[in-house]
C-alpha cells in the first residue's frame, strides 16, 4: 500500500485520539454550571493544641496503682498551690487514672477545670494550670473514686 493511502487513515486516528471519542456527555450543550465549577479543597486538619506549657510552680502529684491493679491513691493527696501553678499529675501506667474536679463535690465553686485525659502510659502526665480562685477543692480519679481515689487542692 502506498504512503499516500495511509495519510487519511493516520489523519482519522489522530482526530479520534484528540476528540477523546464515546464520552456522550462531553458533546451535549450542558448549561447546569453547578457540575463544571471546581470544589473548593477542603481545608487542612489543623492538629490539636499542645497542652498548655507550665506556669509559676509545678508541684507533681503522681497516681499510684494499688497492687492489685484496681484502684490507686494520690501522691501526695492533699496540696497546697498557688493561682498561676501548675499541678501535674503523673500515673505509674499501671491501670488508667485521671483527674477531674466534679462540679457535686465542689458545690459553689465556678471555674473548675474540665475532665483530664485518660493517663495510660508510665509517666504519662497532665498539667492543669491553676486558674480557680483561692479555696479548697476536691478532686478524683473516675474511673477509682468509688475506691476512694480522691485528693483536695488548695488554692491560696
Amino acid at each position: 500500500m502506498p504512503m499516500i493511502n495511509k495519510l487519511p487513515l493516520l489523519g482519522l486516528v489522530a482526530l479520534l485520539a484528540a476528540c477523546g471519542g464515546g464520552d456522550e456527555k462531553a458533546a451535549t450543550t450542558d448549561t447546569d454550571t453547578t457540575t463544571a465549577a471546581v470544589a473548593p479543597a477542603a481545608p487542612a486538619v489543623a492538629p490539636a493544641p499542645a497542652p498548655a506549657a507550665a506556669q509559676g510552680n509545678v508541684v507533681e502529684v503522681h497516681m499510684v496503682t494499688t497492687a492489685d491493679n484496681a484502684s490507686g491513691h494520690f501522691e501526695p493527696a492533699n496540696v497546697t498551690v498557688k493561682k498561676g501553678d501548675t499541678v501535674r499529675f503523673i500515673t505509674d501506667g499501671k491501670t488508667v487514672h485521671n483527674v477531674s474536679f466534679p462540679p457535686a463535690e465542689n458545690v459553689g465553686k465556678s471555674n473548675l477545670p474540665p475532665p483530664g485525659t485518660f493517663l495510660t502510659a508510665p509517666n504519662q502526665n497532665y498539667d492543669l494550670v491553676v486558674t480557680m480562685d483561692p479555696g479548697t477543692y476536691n478532686f478524683q480519679c473516675d474511673p477509682h473514686v468509688g475506691m476512694g481515689m480522691k485528693g483536695v487542692l488548695t488554692v491560696q
